[in-house]
This record gives C-alpha cells, sequence and structure tokens, in this order.
C-alpha cells in the first residue's frame, strides 16, 4: 500500500495498486481515496466529491481515460466514482492522473489572476 499525494509521485509509482491511498489536495481541502478493484472510495458516502468540487463531468471524464465506455449503472448516479474494469488500475491510475492534472492547472490559473501588486502612490 502507498500514499499519493501529488501527480509527481504517482508517476514515480507508475500505477495504482488495491488500497493505495490517494489523496487530493484541492481548493484548501483534503479529499483521502483508497483504491478498490474498480473504483475509488472516498472516506464519506460522496465518492464523486471530487468531480463535484472540480465542477467536472465524471462520466465524461471517465470515458476519455478510460478508454472505453461506463457500463455500470452507479457510475452514473450521485455519490458514486465512475466504475473501471474490474482490476484495471491502469485505467484508474489514467483518470487520477487526469484528476491531479486539472487541480494543478486550476491552481496555477487562480494564481495567475489573482496577483496583484501594491503601489505606493
Amino acid at each position: 500500500m502507498s500514499i499519493i499525494t501529488c501527480l509527481k509521485e504517482l508517476e514515480e509509482k507508475g500505477k495504482l495498486e488495491h488500497n493505495d491511498i490517494v489523496e487530493f489536495n484541492v481548493k484548501e481541502e483534503i479529499l483521502e481515496y483508497r483504491v478498490q478493484n474498480n473504483f475509488l472510495i472516498y472516506k464519506s458516502y460522496k465518492n464523486d466529491k471530487i468531480f463535484d468540487i472540480l465542477e467536472i463531468d465524471k462520466i465524461d471524464i471517465a470515458k476519455k481515460t478510460y478508454g472505453y465506455e461506463i457500463e455500470n449503472e452507479f457510475s452514473h448516479k450521485n455519490n458514486y466514482w465512475p466504475y473501471s474494469k474490474s482490476s484495471d488500475y491502469s485505467a484508474l491510475t489514467r483518470l487520477v492522473t487526469e484528476l491531479y492534472k486539472i487541480i494543478e492547472k486550476q491552481e496555477t490559473g487562480f494564481t495567475k489572476f489573482t496577483r496583484f501588486e501594491i503601489m505606493d502612490i
């Protein structure tokens, strides 16, 4: 079991495995997920919280990163992580990688557009 806290650590590990912990530090909140056989589980009932915070469509991004249609009926419901095929840890890794990239991009964009200087008049 590994604890992954950023994109660099995930890239160094290479691929997620069952019971790995994935932490997302997004909008001043730390979300901790545990890797299961075909989804990630959050400590509360709201497994799709990361998608809500990032304001992205979980099914669209999952289809793009998994490389196949999301067929499990629960994936489309609120509170569920989009299911991958059984034991497809490569697909889960691709989705988590993309989420880390989105977080980095949003943080960079936020920092870029909120910087200001106070000038003496």
